[in-house]
Order: C-alpha cells, then sequence, then structure tokens
C-alpha cells in the first residue's frame, strides 16, 4: 500500500474520523445481530444444503395449495375504481334494483364514401351472417332484444301491403285524423286517437322484431329494393328518411354516419363511416340458476347462451372472406374488452421466457468463468429458479386470502426477475470478496462469512421495497392494492429463497468445484486442471480500478459532471411539470387489436358524443317529487357541462296537458297516477321510457294500473370534454345539483365514465402519498444502515433527483400518470436507492482523503453497482416489443431509473462525496489494491484468497490437511504483505456489500 493512501493531509477528513454516536451504535448493533445471525445461519445451510433445498420445496408447495382458490378481477370498474368511491356503491345499487338487461355490439364500416351501393349491401351481408349466426341452442332470434314493430300503413313508410287488411278499422279513423286542420303527422298518437281498451289491443297485436339499428332500416333490409336504387336515390332517401321502414319508430338516419360532406343546401352527399349496432338481453333466469359469468368487458353478469353466441358472433362478423377490399369494418363487442385485455397480457408473457433465457446466459457469464470447472450454468440455472419459487408463495398465499389477481401483477415474475438477480450477484460478490484468512476455513466457515457480509446488503433493499409495497397495499385503488400485496409478499420469498435455497446450491457447487469436478456435468472429474490465464481476468473491475476511477475525479470531469447534472435536472423538472394525470382503461388493449381500432376510429369519426349519464331514482313517490324532479331537469339543462336532458317527466307532463290534465295535480291520488302513468308508458310518446327508465314491484300490463315503482330514472348527456380538471368539475357539478334538490328518497347520478373520473380524482394524491411514504422508510432503513446523516441525505438526493428524472421521461414518452405508472414509481424508489445507498456506505468504510476515498470506492463497488443494475434491465428489455400498456409502462419506467439510477449512483454520488463528503467511520480503513493471482502449470486446487484462486504445486491426496492449510496462510501473508498476528479483522479489510 502507498504511503499517500494513509497520509493525513488537512483536507483528508482522515482526521476528522468521528466518534461513534447514538446512530452509529444503533446502526452497530442491528448489523451486528444480522451479521452474527447470517453468519450461523450460512454455516448451517452449508452443512445440510440438501435439508434445506427440501424444506424450501416443501414450503413453496404448500402455499401453492392456495392456488386452489385463485380468482382473477378483469371488471374495469373493480380494478380501476376507488373502493369508496360514490361509482361503487351507486353501481352496487344499481345491480340490485336496477340491472341493465340489454348489451350492445356495435361495428363501424369505413370507405370512401359509405352511401355507396356496394357498402349498402355489404351491411346487408353482415346482417344476414348476424341473424344466422347460432352456437348450440343459442341463436340470434333467442338473444336478441325484441321491441314491438308499428305498422308501416300508420306512418306511410315502407312495409305498404302491412296494416290496412290487419286493423281495417283503423284505416277510416286514420283517414279522418289526417283530413282535420289542425293535424301534425309527426305528433300522431294513437294512445290518444282510439280507446284504451282499443289501443291496447291494437299493441297487444304488434309483431316483435329483433333490436338493430343501422342505415338498413332506411330500406327495410329489402335487398331488391336497395339493388334497383340509384346513387341519387340512395342519398335522397338516407336525407329524407324519418320513420325506421323496420320498426315504425321515427328515425334520423344520420346519426349513423361520420366524416359527413353536404352541399350547400346542407344535405349529405357523401360520409365516411357507417354505425351499425345489435342489441341482445341478458337472461335475467338463467343467472338466477348461476348459469352466467362475470364479463369483464361490461363489468356486469350475463348469462352463458349469451356470451357463447356472442363469441361467435365476433368470430363470424370479423371473416373477411368476401367482405370488399374498399371497405373497412370495425367491431366493439360487449365481451370485447375484458376478453382481449386479459388474453393481451397473457400473450405477452412470453416475453418473460426470453428474458429469462438472456438473463441466464448473462448470469452463467459474470458468475462463473471461462473454463471447464469454474463455470457455473447449473447453479445459474438453480439461482434463477428462486423467481418461480417466490412466484409459486406469492400466488399461492394471495390466493388463499382471497386477493384477487389483477391485469398488472402479470408484471410481477419480471420484478422478481430482476431483483432475484441482484441479491444473487451480491451474495456471489462477498464470497468472492472473503478475505485471505477467511478463504483458508473449511467450506461451511465460507460459506457463513459469505451470507454474513452479503446477508446485511440484501436485507437492506429486501426491506426497503417490501415496505414500499406494503404502504401502497393500503391504496384506495383496487388494482394498485392487489399489485402491491402480491408484490410485497414476492419480494420476501425472493429474499428468502435467495438467502436460503441459493446458498444452499452454492454450498454444493462449491464442493464441486473444489473437488474439479465439470461445471455442467458435475459427474465428471477433470484431472490434473489448471484454469487458463485468460479466464482469470475481470475487465469489468480493471475498467473501473484503471480507467474509470482515475479520470472520473479530475477537476474539469467534475465540473462538466455537476454542470451535466444541474442541466438534466432543470430540463427534467420542466417537463415533469408537462406530466398529465389521465388514465383510459382502453390503453389496456393492444393497438393491433380490433377492439382498440374501432375506439379509436370511433374517437376520431364521432367526437361529438359526450359521455351519458342516469340519475337513478329509489324509494321516493314520484307523485310527491314531481316539482323536485321538474326542478332538477331545469337545473342540469342550465349546467354547463350538460348538452341534453331525456327525462320522462317532460314527456309525461306533455302527455297528459294534451288531454287537459294538468300536471304536476295536487288533488291526483296515488292510483291515479299509477293508472296514468301506465296509459303513457304504453303511448308512442312514453314507451320508449317504459323498459329503460322504470322498474315495478310486478308485470306492467296496458289495461292496468302501473304496479308500485320500485326505481325509476332519467338520462343526461356530458357535452364533449378533454382535460381532466374539465370532467371532475363537470361531475362534481351534476352531483351537486341532485344533491341540493332535497329529494326525499334515494337519488345519484351515475355514469360509466365516473369510473375513470373519480379515479384521476385520487390517483394523484395516492401516487404522492405512497411516494412520500416510501422514500421517508427508505431514508429511515439507509440512516440505519449507513449511520451517517450527510451520507443518507445525499442518497436521498439521488433517489429525488432520478424520480424527477423518470417522472420527465415519462412525460416525454407519452406516459400519464396512472395505476400502472403509480406501481412502477413506487417501486422505482426501492430500486433507485439501491445504487446510490451502496456507493454511500463504501465510501464511509475507506479512509484518505475526499478523492482517494472516492476513487477507492468507485473501483470497488462500481462492478457490482452496474451488474445489478444492468442485470435488472436485461430482465425486461425485450417488454420493449409489447403491446400491453402494463407491460410497455413498466419497460419505459424502468429503463428511465435503470438509467437515471446508475447515473446518479455511480457518475453524480462519487463526485460529490469527493467534494463534500462526511468523515469516515471511526473503523475505516485505508483502501488496499486487489492482489493478483498466481497461477503456475503444476498448481492444484487450493482456497480462493481474494477473487481468485490459488493453486499449489501439492499433491493434495498425500500431503496432510494441515500442512496444506498452512501453505495457503503463508501464501495469503505473502501476497497481502502483512502477518497473520498483525492482520486487522476481516471486517475492516472487506466492506460490506
Amino acid at each position: 500500500m502507498s504511503g499517500s493512501m494513509n497520509k493525513v493531509t488537512p483536507d483528508s477528513n482522515s482526521e476528522g474520523t468521528r466518534k461513534l454516536g447514538i446512530l452509529g451504535k444503533i446502526s452497530g448493533i442491528i448489523i451486528g445481530l444480522l451479521e452474527h445471525a447470517f453468519y450461523c445461519y450460512g454455516k448451517a445451510i452449508s452443512r445440510a444444503p440438501f435439508v434445506f433445498i427440501f424444506l424450501c420445496l416443501v414450503f413453496t408447495g404448500f402455499c401453492a395449495i392456495g392456488l386452489t382458490k385463485f380468482t382473477t378481477e378483469e371488471r374495469p370498474f373493480k380494478l380501476w375504481t376507488p373502493t369508496n368511491s360514490d361509482f361503487l356503491k351507486i353501481t352496487d345499487w344499481k345491480e340490485e334494483n336496477f340491472p341493465s338487461d340489454l348489451r350492445l355490439n356495435m361495428a363501424i364500416y369505413e370507405a370512401d364514401n359509405v352511401l355507396e351501393k356496394q357498402v349498402i349491401l355489404e351491411m346487408l351481408r353482415l346482417h344476414d351472417v348476424v341473424v344466422g349466426t347460432s352456437v348450440g341452442d343459442a341463436s340470434w332470434e333467442r338473444v336478441c332484444a325484441k321491441v314491438p314493430t308499428l305498422t308501416a300503413a300508420l306512418f306511410g313508410r315502407r312495409k305498404r301491403d302491412v296494416g290496412d287488411e290487419a286493423y281495417p278499422g283503423l284505416q277510416e279513423e286514420s283517414r279522418f285524423v289526417r283530413q282535420t286542420d289542425d293535424y301534425e303527422e309527426e305528433e300522431l298518437d294513437w294512445s290518444l286517437i282510439l280507446s284504451r281498451e282499443g289501443y291496447c289491443d291494437f299493441q297487444a297485436n304488434m309483431e316483435q322484431s329483433c333490436l338493430e339499428n343501422s342505415l338498413l332500416e332506411v330500406f327495410g333490409y329489402d335487398r331488391r329494393d336497395i339493388e334497383s336504387l340509384s346513387q341519387e336515390q340512395i342519398i335522397d332517401e338516407i336525407n329524407y328518411a324519418d320513420v325506421s321502414a323496420v320498426f315504425g319508430f321515427p328515425l334520423n338516419a344520420t346519426k349513423f354516419l361520420g366524416g359527413v360532406e353536404r352541399d350547400a343546401d346542407g344535405l349529405i352527399v357523401r360520409a365516411r363511416t357507417a354505425m351499425h349496432l345489435w342489441f341482445t338481453k341478458v337472461n335475467r333466469t338463467a343467472i338466477e340458476l348461476g348459469e352466467y359469468l362475470n364479463d369483464g368487458g361490461s363489468g356486469s353478469q350475463v348469462d352463458l347462451m349469451n356470451f357463447n353466441w356472442e363469441q361467435e358472433f365476433i368470430k363470424n362478423v370479423l371473416n373477411e372472406t368476401d367482405r370488399p377490399d374498399n371497405i373497412s369494418f370495425y367491431l366493439g363487442a360487449s365481451s370485447s374488452f375484458g376478453t382481449i385485455s386479459s388474453s393481451n397480457i397473457e400473450g405477452d408473457l412470453q416475453f418473460l421466457s426470453v428474458g429469462f433465457g438472456i438473463v441466464f446466459i448473462y448470469v452463467v457469464v459474470m458468475l462463473g468463468k471461462f473454463n471447464l470447472v469454474e463455470q457455473r450454468p447449473v447453479l445459474s440455472l438453480l439461482g434463477l429458479s428462486c423467481v418461480g419459487l417466490a412466484v409459486g408463495v406469492s400466488y399461492g398465499l394471495c390466493s388463499a386470502f382471497g386477493v384477487p389477481y389483477g391485469p398488472v401483477n402479470s408484471i410481477l415474475p419480471f420484478l422478481l426477475l430482476g431483483l432475484g438477480i441482484d441479491d444473487m450477484f451480491v451474495i456471489m460478490q462477498a464470497w468472492n470478496n472473503l478475505t485471505p484468512e477467511e478463504q483458508t476455513k473449511d467450506l461451511h466457515e465460507r460459506i457463513g462469512s459469505a451470507l454474513r457480509h452479503a446477508g446485511v446488503s440484501i436485507t437492506v433493499t429486501s426491506v426497503t421495497d417490501f415496505v414500499a409495497f406494503a404502504i401502497g397495499s393500503t391504496t384506495v385503488l383496487p388494482a394498485l392494492r392487489s399489485f402491491c400485496l402480491y408484490a410485497a409478499i414476492g419480494i420476501a420469498a425472493i429474499y428468502f429463497f435467495q438467502s436460503t435455497y441459493f446458498v444452499a446450491c452454492l454450498s454444493l457447487d462449491q464442493r464441486r468445484l473444489e473437488d474439479s469436478r465439470h461445471g455442467l456435468l458435475w459427474c465428471w472429474k477433470i484431472k490434473n486442471w489448471s484454469p487458463n490465464e485468460c479466464s482469470q481476468r475481470d475487465l469489468c473491475q480493471t475498467f473501473f480500478t484503471d480507467v474509470y476511477a482515475k479520470y472520473l475525479f479530475k477537476l474539469p470531469v467534475k465540473i462538466v459532471v455537476i454542470v451535466v447534472t444541474a442541466a438534466i435536472v432543470a430540463v427534467s423538472g420542466w417537463g415533469l411539470s408537462n406530466l398529465r394525470q389521465e388514465f383510459d382503461p382502453i390503453w389496456f388493449l393492444p393497438q393491433d387489436s380490433y377492439l382498440y381500432n374501432f375506439f379509436m376510429k370511433q374517437k376520431y369519426y364521432y367526437p361529438s358524443s359526450g359521455e351519458e349519464g342516469i340519475v337513478y331514482f329509489g324509494n321516493i313517490s314520484l307523485l310527491a317529487e314531481m316539482p323536485k324532479i321538474e326542478e332538477l331537469v331545469k337545473q342540469l339543462n342550465e349546467n354547463e357541462y350538460v348538452a341534453e336532458v331525456d327525462s320522462w317527466y317532460p314527456a309525461y307532463k306533455k302527455y297528459w296537458e294534451k288531454q287537459g290534465i294538468s300536471v304536476p295535480d295536487p288533488e291526483q291520488t296515488e292510483d291515479d297516477f299509477l293508472d296514468q302513468l301506465s296509459q303513457f308508458l304504453h303511448s308512442p310518446s312514453g314507451s320508449p321510457y317504459r323498459s329503460r327508465n322504470f322498474r315495478f314491484s310486478g308485470e306492467l300490463i296496458c289495461y292496468e294500473k302501473a304496479p308500485p315503482v320500485t326505481a325509476s330514472s332519467m338520462n343526461y348527456k356530458h357535452k364533449l370534454l378533454q382535460s381532466s380538471q374539465e370532467k371532475s368539475k363537470a361531475m362534481e357539478d351534476v352531483k351537486t345539483i341532485v344533491r341540493n334538490v332535497n329529494f326525499t328518497g334515494y337519488v345519484r347520478p351515475w355514469s360509466r365514465a365516473y369510473a375513470g373520473w373519480e379515479t384521476d380524482q385520487v390517483i394523484e394524491e395516492e401516487l404522492y402519498r405512497n411516494m412520500g411514504l416510501a422514500l421517508l422508510v427508505v431514508f429511515v432503513v439507509t440512516l440505519l444502515l449507513i449511520a451517517s446523516l450527510p451520507t443518507s441525505l445525499m442518497v436521498l438526493v439521488c433517489v429525488f433527483l432520478t424520480l424527477i428524472d423518470v417522472g420527465a421521461l415519462m412525460h416525454w414518452w407519452g406516459l400519464t400518470i396512472d395505476t400502472v405508472s403509480c406501481i412502477d414509481l413506487v417501486l422505482a424508489i426501492g430500486l433507485c436507492v439501491d445504487y446510490a445507498a451502496h456507493v454511500g456506505h463504501t465510501f464511509m468504510t475507506h479512509t484518505g482523503t475526499r478523492d482517494e476515498r472516492a476513487k477507492a470506492t468507485v473501483g470497488r463497488i462500481g462492478p457490482a453497482v452496474l451488474n445489478g443494475g444492468f442485470s435488472t434491465f436485461l430482465s425486461f428489455v425485450f417488454l420493449s416489443n409489447s403491446s400491453s400498456h402494463v407491460f410497455l409502462t413498466f419497460f419505459k419506467i424502468f429503463f428511465a431509473v435503470c438509467l437515471y439510477g446508475l447515473y446518479h449512483g455511480l457518475v453524480f454520488l462519487p463526485v460529490l462525496l469527493s467534494l463534500v463528503g462526511p468523515a469516515p467511520y471511526p473503523t475505516a480503513h485505508a483502501p488496499t489494491p486487489q492482489p493478483t493471482p498466481v497461477f503456475t502449470p503444476t498448481e492444484k486446487r487450493g482456497a480462493i484468497p481474494n477473487h481468485e484462486f490459488i493453486e499449489k504445486s501439492l499433491d493434495t491426496e498425500d500431503q496432510p490437511e494441515v500442512d496444506l492449510k498452512q501453505d495457503l496462510e503463508k501464501e495469503s501473508v505473502q501476497m497481502n504483505g502483512t502477518s497473520d498476528s498483525k492482520q486487522a479483522n476481516p471486517d475492516d479489510q472487506q466492506e460490506k456489500y
């Protein structure tokens, strides 16, 4: 060791080695107890490795029993909406009191002009395909939602041959009404013309047709009629059709069109897209019998017959065999979201196997050496198998306790793979860094010593990660809570298996190595083996010691590092300020899926469609609350964020005022109201509200008064809103309006969009809360480990700067603050602290000037930190090819964490420590260079001093073991330039990693 390394200078801080304060004493006690415990544990494992391996496997098998209760959660509402949100509470009430029986399947046709005959005929072909779709007992006729069909004779539209013969009595009345001077055809209401009995008879005989809405309603699905029309006639039909030729109800055909072009008179002459809708009805009887499943796409229950038909429907309509090349087709079925999002994530798990293979090769290269004996492929594979064991424990225990598995949890194997590799390298680093004295001991002592040094480090990193996720599990976001619980248990499991299972495997592999057996074929013993010189070179260590540490601490380089770091922080701060908060479940769809393309076309061609909402009424008297309902309709219409209100009440009031009856009528009884309500709901003006907005305690019959109303509703639609602030304000305005009207019963506004809007309200707060608590815990743990407040603060600064840079890169990479990024950012804290904490701790263990200590720190710990960061990057690098939002977000954020974390840990922090680093520990030692191993062709296998094998020219089969040990100790003395009597404590010769 050179004299300059021991020389004390005024600015060296070596004379400033501080006394061990209370913080240092606490840290010393904790670390001392941990080291002793790990030392004893390592010795026990080495003495009975097969026993510990067997116990690990049995423990994993026992935990895996919990997989019998494994459940997945794919319903968006149950994943991304806060558990205490109004949305979920109202949704639960809705499912119990106002369940929806309709399922909607939508399609969009795109062409240069969808109003051409070829496109309309393609729509008709798809109509025929859907009508002919069946699977088992399920057919379109059995699953479709049916509505009454009015006769065309009443409205003068298509189906002209129907009506007069069926209802001859109506012909004369119709002629009489049409000749009345004040007659308005669009307001013709047969319930006002006919007697109640006559109208009810007329309605009872109406034909029921499957509900299907599209441009085909204009042409009545008549192929011969369509084929006979010219292009001009088609355009005229589309522009002037006002009644459905299929159902007889009013029709506005233009609402199906997108990308519309009009002439000077405002008439449509061209359109790029047309929409097609098919409605099916849920079989409630089958659901009550248990023949149903929870559909992740719609978030509701659906009977098996309906669901199976829907899957066949999707397959048939997506078949492009007979579709013209110039027509594009986009489909959005009710079950598509849940099916595609889950299958996409499961399909992308293939990247786990690819990443595992690459990581395996990397681990083999880094753990072993390039010769027949010192290679460690079996040990590498067994070490990586710890990931599988940890996954089994995590999934098993969480399933046993009823924690559902969410789509985000699929990144857990990648996480555990990265963490497991880090722990494995730390243990091997400690094994290779054993002191010469430790190398001379038997295998059990050496294993115990290695685990003593490594145990503290992997405990610190595991504790920080575990606590970070334990804090995250307290969130109100179900998907985040589920992942954090799975991850916390997985991290604890990987920590246990690496410190037990892997150490046991290391013990067995070391026995094999010291017996000169082949690294892959353990039964093959290689006689007269000696390592080649090339395999003993560590290029990474040489780079850090002889190149990197030599130039990093020159004054010009330090200035550049500080300036570059400041510039990065400034630019990243600006980028972070632009990071927006937004979440959309559509992101969970692969961008090459048919459903994702459908949503993109819908958003592009139908942008004016604001989010729809419903106000639910329960446990109230509609008769008594009519004035309040009228006030609610008025205030909603006046709100700046509401585009329209569709309530039954204005139509009900207009219907009876036509007949000279005032609404509301203070003298009206409940029975009178129910009788009038029944008449209204069976009339043309009231029938749209009958099944959509009312639930009764019994069957609603046209001839009789309505049963008591158990629940009712009214619809409204928001204007098109852009920012999350606008959406939140719009939602709160509606809630406030409903609340201030002061209804006496249960009245709540609900919208499917409110699930995401309420998540947006809390997700930022949840992120900052979780990150703040995680940073606090990390700081406390590092403070106990490092026992230096200045160094711990510097480590925290590095973590904080890394998070700023990661947030900026998220913005530039198109990410937002959502549930997935929240998970990754909490995890990022645990990972990036590792890069800086070990550098700060190693700096405290060396004496000398700040520059000397920083150089020694980089040379000693730099390779291990770089190795850990790069191996973590390798574990998820192939996720960059994924089409899953979960995996892509994971890749982007962790790429940033590895990049900026390594920069701040290996570049910025060493420079900062070289400038303002605190005094070292009282027990710190002067940094010593690594000894250079010496090999001769005749050397045999011996101990392993300081990273390398020392071979002795002794015949170990003839020489007594004690003589060999004494010879090795002499060799160690020669290499280190010291005697046993003067040798320092091994802990002082070696920093803990």
